[in-house]
């Protein structure tokens, strides 16, 4: 019986423990949005794709934002850089990742498609203030 006990407080500990640790990510999982900086480690590695880590930063002022979109079961993760206009280095480097200019675009910006992800991704000029937007829209299922 005491052996019992023990193992029923040992289990009830490591559960409280795997909780703690665990809830900031389920917390995270459920969101349906976020807004974060880079310094904010454990948002910026859970939400923030691959090229968006990797974009040139042309401004030190900028921040990111998750969004889900339950209708259209998609994702949509952006970075927001203030204070600058000139997108060119951002164009080189989807360039240079296999991302080509599209020929039209559905809002008043550039899209951009690579073959190798369904990801669509918008560069354009933020209109309320001076800025520049890149946006990646990822559904999460591919034959939408």
């Amino acid at each position: 019986m005491r052996r019992a006990i023990v193992a029923l407080i040992v289990v009830v500990i490591v559960a409280g423990i795997a909780l703690v640790v665990g809830w900031p990510y389920v917390k995270m999982e459920f969101a349906n949005s976020a807004y974060y900086t880079e310094q904010d480690k454990r948002a910026y590695e859970y939400y923030t794709p691959e090229i968006l880590k990797k974009i040139p930063r042309i401004s030190d002022n900028y921040e990111f934002e998750f969004g889900r979109i339950t209708g259209t079961e998609a994702n949509v993760f952006t970075v927001k850089f203030y204070g600058v206009a000139e997108t060119q280095s951002i164009r080189n480097y989807l360039k240079s990742e296999g991302y080509e200019l599209q020929a039209s675009c559905d809002v008043e910006a550039e899209c951009w498609k690579s073959r190798a992800t369904n990801d669509e991704v918008t560069v354009g000029n933020m209109l309320s203030q001076k800025g520049v937007f890149v946006q990646i829209y990822r559904r999460l299922y591919a034959n939408q």
